[in-house]
């Protein structure tokens, strides 16, 4: 059997247990049952995103709070960029691809990359580059190192299959708004490799979403005169225009207005492919009876027609 055979029967069966699965939720039955290997996998996913999480605050409350480790940041990335213009930028680059693949996807880094880096075309290039590799490799080991294991630990969690469905149902659109949501990095990469969707379908919505993002921030540190300001203090929200902000909240508000009708709309999907088979099985079994029964009728006219023919004994 081929990958890619294999791939596309496991999304089917996948897909089948979520559609069962998320109707029980809807109508309030119980989903769960007793099973040691998805508990034992729930168990480890958990241990992995408490420390995960740990790791991550600690290092933004350390980047926010701690102006002696923003010169820290600030001085490495410096540092490979006095090395010269093509091979700093390589190691910036490298840098930021690192931390989007660990999560630690962060605007300060791309407002230094942006102050360091010249021109601003050559800046955006080596950032968006740099970010949309580590994503596109988040997503294959999202889809060929750790499906099995986080769909065995996910697959009773409503989010999960709620999104499992949505990004089913509508994968170009779910992508490009995930883009515009400020969640976590890794539900943009890992994650998305979970999902039954293309790889073209993941490429095109974020590298466009990249690009945007990318540009806007590294445009910001590009008409910087100083980094004074930004280090000192840690903040970039005052960077942010107050147009921009009421823009994003609008969006956002927008996309989760989308996410609900969507998911109310699988819902209704689901539900009407449930009565669909319903009614194919009752109609399944109207054919058999009538089978049955014109079976019978032949048989009993065979008989009848047997019985006739035979002579009559004086």
């Amino acid at each position: 059997m081929s990958d890619q055979t294999r791939d596309q029967l496991f999304y089917e069966n996948q897909s089948k247990e979520l559609r069962e699965k998320y109707q029980k939720a809807k109508e309030g039955s119980s989903t769960s049952e007793h099973n040691p290997k998805r508990d034992k996998a729930q168990k480890v996913l958990m241990l992995i995103m408490v420390l995960y999480s740990i790791i991550l605050v600690t290092f933004v409350l350390l980047l926010y709070w701690v102006r002696d480790f923003r010169y820290f940041c600030f001085n490495v990335l410096n540092d490979f960029n006095d090395q010269g213009h093509y091979i700093g930028a390589f190691y910036i680059g490298a840098i930021g691809l690192w931390f989007v693949l660990t999560g630690f996807n962060v605007v300060l880094y791309d407002i230094l990359a942006g102050f360091l880096i010249h021109p601003f075309w050559f800046a955006l290039f080596t950032v968006s580059l740099a970010k949309f590799l580590a994503k596109y490799i988040g997503f294959l080991i999202g889809r060929y190192g750790i499906r099995g294991f986080i769909y065995t630990a996910m697959n009773e969690n409503i989010y999960f299959i709620t999104c499992y469905l949505a990004t089913e149902r509508k994968p170009t659109k779910v992508m490009y708004l995930l883009q515009f949501l400020a969640i976590p990095t890794i539900f943009k990469t890992y994650a998305c490799g979970l999902f039954r969707i293309t790889h073209w379908e993941f490429i095109h919505p974020t590298f466009f979403g990249t690009v945007i993002w990318a540009g806007f921030w590294v445009y910001m540190g590009s008409n910087l005169d100083s980094l004074a300001d930004v280090l000192q203090s840690g903040d970039t929200s005052n960077y942010v225009p107050i147009w921009l902000k009421g823009l994003l909240f609008i969006i956002v508000t927008l996309i989760i207005y989308y996410f609900i009708r969507l998911t109310n709309s699988i819902y209704t999907e689901i539900q009407n492919d449930a009565s669909l088979a319903d009614l194919s099985h009752i109609l399944e079994k109207e054919d058999e009876e009538q089978e049955k029964l014109l079976i019978c009728n032949e048989v009993n006219d065979e008989t009848q027609i047997q019985d006739e023919s035979e002579p009559i004994d004086a």
